[in-house]
């Protein structure tokens, strides 16, 4: 998760966000996991590094996630 956070850290010292993948998200959140609830810890971990996310999800059933410097 530490890997993760730091990714996301260096991509948003680049530009103003920072797009992660399906492919991504799945190593920290499964996606076995309830939508709903992969969603809200996809939030608590945004927030609780400052960030904003917005989470979308395609008609294939698969999620991205935009982080943004709150």
């Amino acid at each position: 998760m530490d890997e993760f956070a730091k990714h996301i850290e260096r991509s948003l010292k680049e530009r103003s966000f920072c797009l992660v993948f399906e492919e991504e998200l799945e190593r920290c959140w499964p996606s076995e996991i309830k939508r709903a609830d992969r969603e809200k810890q996809i939030q608590t971990f945004a927030k609780s590094r400052g960030w904003i996310v917005s989470i979308l999800n395609t008609d294939c059933g698969l999620m991205r996630a935009i982080f943004l410097n709150w």
